[in-house]
Parts: C-alpha cells; sequence; structure tokens
C-alpha cells in the first residue's frame, strides 16, 4: 500500500468574509500623516497652526495620563521617591535630602514657586 499525501484545500465555510480592517507599515503612516499636514483637513488649506501633531513630530502637548505623571526631584531633576515633609520637596537620595535640610530659610519656596506647588495667602 502506498500512501500519497493530498492537500486539502481550505474551506472558509458559506459565511465567511475577508476581513474589512486593512493593516499599514509605519512607512504607510507616516506617509499619509505628511500628506494630510501637507494638504490640510479639506485638502486645499495648508495646515498652520502651533500645536500640529502628526505621526512624524514630537512638538505636541504633554500627556495628562496618570500614568504619566511621573515625579521629578526639585534639585536635580532626577525621578523622586521621597518627598521632605517639612518643606514639601521632592528628592531622589539621601544625598538632595541632606542638600534640602542645609537650604537657608525661603529658598524652598522658590523651589516649590517654580514646580507651580507653592501656596499663596491672600
Amino acid at each position: 500500500m502506498i500512501l500519497v499525501a493530498q492537500t486539502i484545500p481550505w474551506n472558509p465555510g458559506p459565511n465567511w468574509k475577508p476581513p474589512h480592517r486593512r493593516t499599514k507599515t509605519l512607512k504607510q503612516i507616516l506617509s499619509d500623516a505628511t500628506r494630510t499636514a501637507a494638504a490640510g483637513e479639506g485638502g486645499t488649506v495648508p495646515a498652520t497652526g502651533p500645536m500640529q501633531t502628526t505621526y512624524a513630530n514630537i512638538e505636541s502637548a504633554p500627556s495628562l495620563h496618570p500614568a504619566h505623571s511621573k515625579k521629578w526631584c526639585d534639585i536635580t531633576g532626577l525621578p523622586a521617591k521621597y518627598t521632605d515633609p517639612k518643606t514639601k520637596l521632592r528628592y531622589a537620595d539621601k544625598e538632595v535630602y541632606a542638600a534640602i535640610r542645609m537650604l537657608p530659610p525661603g529658598s524652598a519656596e522658590r523651589y516649590l514657586e517654580l514646580r507651580g506647588a507653592n501656596v499663596v495667602l491672600k
């Protein structure tokens, strides 16, 4: 008895339809975004604006999503894990904490003012 491999065609069934979504490569997305930005929304007016966001540029507004709101050290700019309970300044490590404790009076308020976390009493 000789066995012969026989290929059976794939039968999708009577109700099968091809998917309507077409995937695009990154190159296609960038070219579409560039073409849309150059032509404007209607296709005739060029896109002008201070914050024209496309896939190709990075000049967009900062994210307001809570996952992206990382806390930064007020002195060094490094990611901060700790907050000084006395001055409410954020710091990254113990050397920065020692520097915060050595600050003259009033300078902690200036750092908070730079961050926008100062309290103004009227």
